[in-house]
């Protein structure tokens, strides 16, 4: 594969198929390797664009809700802008581009048309972020075994077999971390996490919460932090150079009822959060998953979010590398508990390469 560059097909649909995606798009750019993000959303008609924030506010307000619309999930083709099709393609036929990575099944439509187009062989790989099929690949069931499926999480195979992040910045030991707790609902601010954060404060835990709005934000008790994506932000918005970013992240502090928005310099601030936390706790996502291994924080794991979220989870707790929080809570919070899991992260992490090392920085030897 030494393709002049690589297509990075991500979604903003989902910070799940996106935040990897820029963190690989970072990796190989340190490397030499160039790569182009592309958002699926972009592609989709303004009036289908609008109504993506109304849908994450129902999905957020209302578990139930969201899980009704991840059992109906279709092809998006009536949703697609065929001029923007058109025009997205002709751009790959022009610059030659015949190396792609797909982090969302909805892409793949898209690209048989690619391929009957430029006639010439294609390297699609499709990386799979879950231990089981997500919606957006099992809608498109009868194209995907065309394609190298990238499992990191291969149900049959015993341990996790690489990570993405945007760099190889090795993991903190255990007892260098701050001790606090992460917990947040996913890109969509999904699930059963806000009814854990009374529960865990009252015992004392140092908690970082993601907000999903910063409503949510409760009054500083000098302990408790609040960070959240700044509302000004979409996923398929470009800077002004025409590139996708990481989500810019604010800090929120509430105190006598007024809220101040404190924005992070960068999105590195916030992964260094990551990296000094003791445990993630959230709903198993596949992005999850991949945090939880690329930095070796414990993973505490609530309801999941559809089948394939429910194998993530089993898949985490049957390799050590995670537990459910209804199994953490009958533990009685056990932090030594979360040590070890900590340790087989760490081992597990020490044995397995950079995604983007295996199989792009590989092939472009000469970047390395």
């Amino acid at each position: 594969m030494n393709s002049s560059k690589v297509a990075l097909l991500a979604s903003g649909n989902s910070l799940g198929a996106y935040i990897p995606a820029m963190h690989l798009h970072m990796y190989l750019q340190v490397r030499g390797i160039q790569t182009d993000v592309h958002v699926l959303e972009n592609l989709y008609h303004e009036e289908v664009r609008s109504k993506i924030r109304s849908t994450k506010k129902a999905f957020h307000a209302d578990f139930s809700v969201a899980r009704m619309g991840h059992k109906l999930a279709k092809p998006i083709d009536n949703s697609l802008n065929e001029e923007a099709v058109l025009k997205l393609l002709d751009v790959w036929k022009k610059a030659e581009v015949t190396s792609f990575a797909l982090f969302t099944g909805f892409w793949l439509p898209i690209l048989e048309r690619y391929k009957t187009a430029i006639g010439r062989a294609v390297d699609i790989r499709l990386i799979r972020l879950d231990a089981w099929d997500t919606p957006s690949f099992k809608v498109h069931k009868h194209l995907y075994p065309n394609y190298e499926n990238v499992w990191l999480y291969d149900p049959s195979e015993l341990l996790p077999s690489s990570y993405i992040a945007s760099n190889e910045t090795e993991p903190l030991p255990y007892e260098q971390r701050s001790g606090r707790l992460m917990i947040h609902g996913g890109g969509w601010g999904i699930g059963t996490y806000a009814g854990t954060i009374s529960e865990l404060r009252q015992l004392g835990y140092c908690l970082d919460v993601i907000v999903y709005d910063p409503t949510e934000v409760e009054e500083d008790d000098g302990v408790t932090r609040y960070f959240g994506t700044m509302a000004s932000w979409d996923p398929w918005s470009q800077n002004a150079q025409g590139h996708h970013t990481f989500p810019p992240m604010a800090r929120y502090v509430r105190e006598g009822g007024s809220l101040q928005e404190y924005p992070l310099r960068d999105y590195a601030v916030f992964t260094d959060l990551i990296r000094n936390c003791a445990a993630i706790i959230s709903k198993p996502g596949g992005a999850t998953l991949n945090d939880s291994l690329s930095y070796g924080i414990p993973f505490v794991m609530l309801e999941p979010f559809g089948d394939h979220e429910l194998h993530n989870s089993t898949y985490w707790e049957a390799r050590g590398l995670g537990i459910r929080f209804s199994e953490w809570k009958g533990r009685n919070f056990s932090v030594h508990l979360l040590e070890e899991i900590c340790r087989r992260l760490l081992e597990q992490r020490s044995k397995i390469n950079h995604f983007g090392r295996n199989t792009y920085a590989a092939e472009n030897s000469s970047y390395v």
